[in-house]
């Protein structure tokens, strides 16, 4: 597990992509991508504006609070059995950063037991040139990111520097 320190997270406060509040111009570009939705509400923002996504990443909560059962009700009808990982709050799992790509690639649902926010690092990681990623900005909108090779460089110095302080810390604890 990858412990994602403080200055990394504030980096991550600023949009990847591009910042949107509607979802209706992302109809084109579902039909020639495979959209990843990350987010509860993102997910369900897309559904309601006619685009399922390829593969959702969600948690059921928003704002680190349950979401209400309609909610639930609606990610269930759209999306039968998700895989399900665990991811802590702060933290990017070694499971969700392996298996990133293979779920790109099967599509469907998955399941977050802890938060879902940092897993968008790792799904942008191992996006292909046809893969568009969408998450959540709170009380903004959304962001649509196109990845590209600066952008996935950049995210694996994150990840990167984010270990190995998380390897310092552990072998300080010895």
């Amino acid at each position: 597990m990858v412990a994602i320190p403080p200055e990394i997270r504030a980096q991550l406060k600023e949009p990847l992509g591009r910042l949107q509040t509607d979802y209706g111009g992302l109809k084109t570009i579902s039909k020639s991508h495979r959209i990843i939705a990350v987010g509860d509400v993102c997910t369900l923002g897309l559904i309601h504006a006619g685009i399922k996504p390829h593969l959702a990443v969600f948690d059921h909560l928003f704002m680190r609070h349950d979401i209400d059962r309609g909610m639930m009700d609606d990610l269930a009808r759209n999306f039968k059995d998700p895989v399900r990982y665990k991811n802590p709050p702060g933290t990017l799992s070694d499971d969700i950063i392996a298996d990133a790509g293979m779920l790109i690639s099967k599509g469907g649902a998955v399941l977050i037991d802890g938060e879902e926010d940092l897993t968008a690092l790792a799904f942008i990681r191992s996006a292909g040139k046809g893969d568009i990623i969408i998450y959540g900005q709170p009380n903004e909108g959304f962001v649509v990111v196109r990845p590209n090779p600066g952008m996935k460089k950049r995210i694996e110095g994150w990840l990167s520097a984010a270990a190995l302080g998380h390897e310092v810390e552990r072998d300080v604890r010895k």
